[in-house]
């Protein structure tokens, strides 16, 4: 399962790709009055995902690291990261109040030294931080809360994208036009953007969580 598409949330010229401010890109974006407004992590998206297994009579699992892509290559350092981070023992404990799912994906940014131009801003090693988990029983799936999000970083001592504010699109707009410096580097960087989610938690038709993004390059 790939991490929906974020929608910028105005549509583009066709010609120029510049951002045409008022121009909704979905229609849900004008009518949503309160959005979680997070900071965009400039990094490269990973997922891991757990999938559960029998073993023993026992209900266990396996881990896989992936990009957005399944085809897409992820650093080495990098993934020798993502390994110390996390492993079965730890998915079990993590989950087992509530009992395994079937199917677990942690949606980050693998973000850091070498991973993207400026990335040793962020922190001298690489590193996941965490910004959606999506969970499926039973053929069931469903999107966590963001304290829910926050609780699972918590017990795998992993970051979460830091929320700027709760509050109106225009809000959202206003931070980014500011250039706010970003809350996760280490040293002084400004922020790539926000992403923002419907406050509470809102889904399109198709299933994808209501959200947009919004890069300060987007007003260059």
């Amino acid at each position: 399962m790939k991490y929906p598409k974020i929608n910028t949330i105005w549509k583009r010229d066709e010609k120029t790709g510049k951002i045409i401010e008022g121009d909704f890109s979905k229609p849900e974006f004008a009518i949503i009055n309160q959005w979680l407004i997070t900071e965009k992590i400039d990094g490269t998206n990973i997922r891991v995902s757990f999938s559960a297994t029998m073993k023993d009579g026992k209900k266990t699992g396996v881990i896989q690291f992936d990009g957005r892509t399944y085809e897409a290559q992820i650093p080495a350092h990098l993934v020798a990261a993502l390994q110390k981070t996390f492993t079965v023992q730890l998915f079990e404990e993590v989950f087992s109040e509530k009992g395994l799912p079937d199917y677990i994906i942690l949606f980050g940014e693998g973000y850091g030294a070498k991973i993207q131009k400026g990335g040793g801003l962020y922190r001298d090693d690489v590193g996941f931080i965490l910004f959606d988990v999506f969970v499926e029983t039973e053929g069931k799936g469903w999107w966590l809360d963001r304290n829910n999000v926050e609780e699972i970083a918590g017990k795998f001592d992993i970051p979460v994208v830091p929320v700027e504010a709760i509050g109106t699109w225009q809000d959202a707009v206003k931070l980014v036009k500011n250039t706010t410096a970003s809350a996760v580097s280490k040293y002084p960087k400004v922020a790539e953007g926000v992403v923002c989610r419907s406050y509470p938690l809102l889904l399109f038709r198709n299933g994808d969580p209501v959200m947009f993004k919004l890069k300060v390059r987007d007003f260059d």
